[in-house]
């Protein structure tokens, strides 16, 4: 892969990283919700205005979870890929390439 197919690749991981970011909000927030409602609720727990029994509102939390992990899966194989493709570049990097490698290094 030349350098400049290199640099492309990495601007796409650092866009996608940023966006799963604010992603990741909204699966923890689910996740957090469903375990408050849980532990302050009893035997009938509301989630979202809708009653649901003690064992439904465990399985819907297991799920936001889920979600959770699924996303955070994805991030972390983005992270590996960017770092490949960061090994892969050789030679002097511009300034606009190294703020690139700085951007995705904050991703962390």
């Amino acid at each position: 892969m030349s350098h400049q197919e290199i640099i492309q690749q990495l601007r796409g991981v650092v866009c996608r990283l940023r966006w799963l970011n604010i992603l990741q909000l909204v699966p923890d927030t689910l996740v957090i919700y469903g375990i408050l409602q849980l532990a302050f609720s009893s035997q009938v727990v509301m989630l979202f205005n809708v009653a649901f029994s003690r064992q439904q509102a465990v399985m819907v939390t297991v799920m936001f979870a889920l979600i959770d992990l699924c996303v955070t899966g994805i991030r972390a194989n983005d992270r590996l890929v960017g770092k490949r493709l960061i090994a892969q570049l050789k030679g002097h990097l511009t300034t606009s390439e190294a703020e690139l490698i700085h951007r995705f290094e904050r991703f962390k």
